[in-house]
């Protein structure tokens, strides 16, 4: 990654807050409405070119990525992402709910997996652990509407600094460009969002986002700039976006090299530990388990793969969960909607809360329905992305012992 001049100093960035074109009010009317329409997307569609820098300390600022790339996200988990990034192979992601696949057109080669994609917020804040499984160019660009919709309520301070450039659906134009800062966060640091928006309809032609914060003693800045070529909030995204046709002479293969698509980063490795209180609030701490087999499933009940391999499961904990086998299924939905669907599909292993998702972040969970088989010695055994049979979980359970 080549050496660049870039200047991310927010005293740069944001001397004062100003209106020059816009009244404040109006500007904060804009802001809000903006954060709005984020927090209240359900589906929503942007394509343009991205372009992620950081830097620490004193050292240069790098580019990180630099690809162009188009998103569309959908209800019920259903998303389309392109990536082309520069010095690698175009990507497509594609999940329709049920079903996901990954393409890499020029190797003709995809994979298919029974599954549902989830929504990941560990951008919004700059969070790009050097152990992500996922491409940064990806990462980032599903970060932007999650990152909106915190916008108003973090601001500290607005303005207005006259009118920027943008390219927008083949056309020229000059759109009011807004900047937000927010307040200082001992753990986030500070946020900056620079956007250039059409005011009547909320469209964005562009945007800066950047991140200044210090951990142990040293000073990390990132900034992500994005020109847009379409941004559009709930414009009724066609359901074929969210379908895979393999193309003629296309492969199906169990991996494609994309990151994140191999498989969890903690197989082979001891199982992060975390406690969690069930449905029906008992505690569990995980290692406190040690020395039993684990199996973690995590689900949701929207996710219709999750349903068809549930009652499969249920069997396996009455047979097992005698002989020793610990079963429990993670859920982020809320404990009321995980206990009304748990009692309806009469589930016998234990659910526990994950609606704060730590614990989805702590693994890494990207789609559901997903199993960890835990070992005896806390060792993470299996990792199983997708729906499986009965008949698949048992041949597996088989290998650690049952």
């Amino acid at each position: 990654m080549r050496a660049v001049s870039v200047v991310l100093s927010f005293a740069i960035f944001f001397p004062v807050a100003r209106a020059q074109d816009l009244g404040q009010i109006e500007l904060s009317k804009i802001i809000k409405s903006v954060a709005a329409r984020a927090q209240a997307a359900k589906r929503y569609s942007m394509e343009g070119s991205l372009l992620l820098e950081g830097q620490k300390g004193t050292d240069p600022a790098r580019i990180l990525s630099k690809a162009r790339f188009k998103l569309a996200v959908g209800l019920q988990g259903k998303s389309f992402l392109r990536i082309e990034a520069d010095e690698k192979d175009e990507y497509l992601l594609i999940a329709n709910g049920q079903k996901s696949w990954a393409y890499v057109p020029k190797l003709k080669q995809f994979t298919e997996e029974e599954g549902a994609q989830l929504e990941d917020d560990k951008a919004e804040n700059g969070d790009n652990d050097s152990d992500s499984e996922r491409d940064l160019a990806e990462t980032f660009s599903r970060m932007v509407v999650p990152g909106l919709a915190n916008m108003f309520k973090r601001a500290e301070s607005a303005d207005q600094n006259g009118l920027a450039p943008v390219r927008y659906e083949g056309r020229k134009d000059k759109w009011p460009l807004i900047r937000v800062m927010s307040r200082e966060d001992p753990e986030e640091g500070r946020i900056y969002i620079e956007m250039a928006v059409q005011p009547e309809t909320l469209d964005i032609g562009h945007l800066v986002w950047a991140n200044t914060r210090t951990r142990n003693g040293e000073r990390t800045l990132l900034r992500m700039t994005m020109e847009y070529t379409s941004f559009r909030w709930d414009d009724g995204v066609p359901e074929s976006t969210f379908e895979f046709v393999p193309p003629k002479n296309a492969r199906r293969v169990d991996a494609v090299p994309i990151p994140g698509q191999t498989g969890s980063l903690l197989l082979n490795k001891p199982a992060p530990d975390f406690e969690l209180k069930s449905l029906e609030g008992e505690k569990v701490r995980l290692s406190n388990l040690r020395g039993k087999v684990v199996l973690l499933n995590f689900w949701a009940s929207w996710c219709g793969p999750c349903r068809r391999e549930l009652p499969g499961l249920a069997d396996i904990y009455d047979r097992l969960g005698k002989k020793g086998l610990h079963i429990y299924g993670i859920n982020d939905e809320g404990k009321g909607i995980a206990k009304e669907y748990s009692n309806e599909a009469a589930l016998s292993f234990p659910t526990l809360d994950d609606s704060g998702r730590k614990v989805h972040s702590l693994y890494r969970i990207r789609s559901i329905p997903t199993i960890f088989i835990i070992d005896a010695n806390g060792q993470v055994v299996r990792f199983l992305s997708g729906s499986r049979s009965k008949e698949d979980l048992q041949e597996i359970l088989k290998a650690v012992g049952f």
